[in-house]
């Protein structure tokens, strides 16, 4: 903190000279220093109107009220010539910025898409084309110039401010008021609004600064006065009083309630510095001379001296001693809980995705239901009519695909990859050899469901069971690749978890329709930002905690498919062997007392099946537990990814790993007592080993 010699408030400051700075505030007062800032006198002052803007450029100084009040100073030393705009022009309008563009040149910027200009002695209305108030101008040099304003404003100047092209705005800042703008160099534009967001505009290949804009999206930043993480946001959440730029690397930002904020990254990572008048103090603007000094100018003449750049001294900090295991628990305990519970959370519906996954697919296994059950029951010359079209189709499915096939240029065994080059042309021919040799069946049938005799073999084609073969392709699919491999083409080759995140949000966005919502753009509320991790301020709290919980992690969504239609392989197999295991009397039984399949296999044969293979689901169950390990590979931030992380930082490879495994291990033996504890309780009477001593 430095002395200003004022109680007024300072609204903003310019560098003038090799040394010096300039302040201005309320009731026109103006204070100067020569030594960097650090020391500070009072000025004479020409006006008693509050001065908002300033520009220092071409050896100038400008000064301005929103009344239209503009005094200059032309060189170092010499006085204030009052340069006013005309009452005339002013027209009930008011000033909001003020830039120099020479020497002797100046423009100004005000309500209503209002633009003057003073060249020679004289004020000139410009033509902005916008009715929009502009809030903000700045020039380059003496030709480019860029203005701001409401409603995403964005003006362009090549010609020393006298025309204005209109720019496109980010779709973020579209609805927002640019409220600052500094045209940094030839490459580069910052500008911030009043709800938080930065802009910056750079050149992209051939095009000029200018032309593009975008949003900035921060990769991390706590809001003022709280300890909540706001993960990906696309505002600071602060009204932000004014921007300086020092060079590319590092932003500063001033805003109300003490915000003094700090970017030495180009603008993604904003730190909140220190402020040694506390949050009840509220900054205007900040000048800085050189990359590191400078100084923060606020109310009540507050002014705050750096030669750090703004940054928070360096106070000492005692390093953790890992090789202290007492120490390292300390440390590594939240993150490994975190894995703990990530995990917890993929195998918990990994299993349930599995189990019910695995029934039907046992189901269908099982399913006596053949070509022959299926046409038997209609006239045989129906079923040959049925056939001609299934046949037409079939042969058409591979005509459709055979081309696709040959144009991705495939050779000999390469054809094995079609599945991958070619994957709809591959599903044609799919469905083409199944409706091909149905269609083929359907016409050739005589009513009798004769064999084909091939030489000395006899073939049923008719006892070709559909809902077996559908079965069995997946379960060999799945049982016969690697599940890392499987875990990575799901989550990046057909990114399901993004999928699965885009419908979950469309489908809570419309439920927060139906509740009351509001619409937004194209009838939806994205009520959950992927990016910035907003949420509508009426959503229920319930509607919020479920879509937080189930969508908001792609790589979450993407662990429970994988290990989920991975496991319902293997669970498949069990179950299978289990409803074998029933004796076939018993379907027969069901059937003769008028259950259909389906019921029978629902109210006699699963509830046994089930409770046959409780074991052997149990060691599968297990293994879904160890497996999910592999969810690390996707970016999951489960148990062996947390725990690759704190190895990373601490180099305590035995601590770690050691607490790993009896972290997996409380998991296992934990869901073991409880199958264990359902195997007794679901035991069948009569079934098992008994006897002994």
């Amino acid at each position: 903190m430095v002395e200003s010699g004022t109680e007024a408030d300072l609204l903003t400051a310019e560098v003038y000279g090799e040394y010096g700075i300039w302040a201005f505030g309320k009731e026109g007062v103006m204070v100067k220093s020569s030594d960097n800032g650090s020391t500070w006198e009072l000025a004479d002052s020409p006006t008693s109107s509050d001065l908002h803007y300033s520009d220092s450029a071409h050896g100038a100084l400008v000064v301005a009220a929103a009344d239209g009040l503009v005094l200059i100073k032309q060189e170092i030393g010499g006085g204030w010539l009052d340069i006013s705009i005309p009452v005339e022009n002013m027209s009930g309008l008011q000033v909001n910025g003020i830039a120099l563009t020479s020497n002797q040149s100046v423009l100004a910027v005000g309500s209503g898409g209002s633009i003057w200009k003073y060249d020679n002695g004289i004020w000139r209305d410009i033509a902005s084309g916008v009715d929009s108030d502009l809030m903000a101008v700045s020039f380059l040099d003496n030709t480019l110039g860029v203005a701001v304003g409401a409603s995403g404003t964005i003006l362009f100047s090549e010609d020393k401010g006298t025309t204005w092209d209109y720019r496109d705005a980010p779709s973020e800042a579209s609805d927002s008021t640019i409220s600052s703008v500094i045209f940094f160099s030839d490459v580069r534009i910052y500008a911030t609004t009043n709800d938080g967001q930065v802009l910056i505009s750079s050149r992209d290949g051939g095009t000029d600064v200018g032309f593009l804009w975008a949003s900035v999206t921060f990769e991390r930043h706590y809001l003022p006065g709280s300890t909540e993480y706001a993960g990906w946001p696309s505002s600071l959440g602060v009204e932000l009083a004014s921007l300086e730029v020092t060079q590319t690397t590092r932003l500063h930002l001033t805003g109300p309630d003490g915000y003094l904020a700090m970017s030495v990254n180009g603008g993604t990572i904003f730190s909140q510095q220190i402020n040694p008048l506390g949050n009840n103090s509220s900054f205007n603007d900040i000048a800085m001379i050189t990359n590191f000094v400078g100084v923060a100018v606020g109310d009540g003449g507050a002014i705050l001296w750096t030669d750090n750049a703004g940054a928070d001294e360096q106070v000492g900090f005692e390093v953790m001693n890992f090789n202290d295991f007492g120490e390292f628990v300390d440390y590594a305990k939240e993150t490994l809980f975190g894995g703990f519970l990530a995990t917890i959370k993929i195998v918990m519906f990994g299993i349930v995705l599995g189990f019910l996954l695995g029934v039907t697919l046992a189901m269908g296994k099982t399913s006596p239901v053949s070509l022959r059950n299926t046409v038997e029951r209609f006239d045989y010359k129906k079923v040959r009519i049925s056939g001609a079209p299934l046949l037409v189709i079939g042969l058409y499915m591979f005509y459709l695909a055979i081309p696709e096939i040959k144009a991705i240029g495939l050779d000999g065994i390469e054809h094995i990859f079609v599945p991958v080059g070619a994957p709809w042309a591959f599903a044609k021919i799919l469905l083409g050899i199944g409706l091909t040799f149905v269609g083929a069946m359907f016409l050739s049938h005589n009513g009798t469901f004769a064999k084909l005799k091939i030489r000395s073999l006899k073939l049923d084609p008719w006892r070709v069971r559909p809902l077996n073969n559908i079965a069995t392709v997946y379960t060999d699919f799945f049982r016969n690749t690697p599940l890392i491999v499987q875990f990575m083409f799901i989550h990046f080759g057909l990114q399901i978890g993004m999928h699965l995140q885009d419908a979950g949000t469309g489908l809570f966005s419309d439920i927060y329709i139906l509740l009351g919502g509001v619409e937004g753009v194209g009838g939806k509320l994205a009520i959950w930002e992927l990016r910035s991790g907003d949420y509508a301020t009426d959503a229920p709290d319930l509607l919020v905690s479920i879509h937080r919980f189930m969508f908001s992690d792609r790589a979450y969504l993407s662990a429970i498919c994988a290990l989920g239609l991975n496991s319902a392989a293997y669970q498949c197999e069990t179950i299978r062997g289990a409803i074998q295991a029933i004796p076939s009397a018993q379907m027969e039984a069901g059937r003769s007392i008028g259950l259909t399949y389906l019921q029978t296999m629902r109210r006699v044969i699963l509830p046994q099946a089930i409770r046959i293979c409780i074991p052997p689901m149990g060691n599968e169950m297990v293994n879904l537990v160890l497996n999910s390990s592999l969810a690390m590979v996707i970016g999951y931030a489960e148990l062996t990814r947390q725990g690759k992380l704190i190895t990373a930082l601490t180099f305590q490879m035995a601590y770690t790993w050691g607490m790993v495994l009896i972290s997996y291990f409380v998991i296992t033996w934990t869901l073991a007592l409880l199958l264990r504890r359902l195997e007794e309780k679901t035991r069948i009477p009569g079934l098992g080993m008994t006897g002994g001593e």
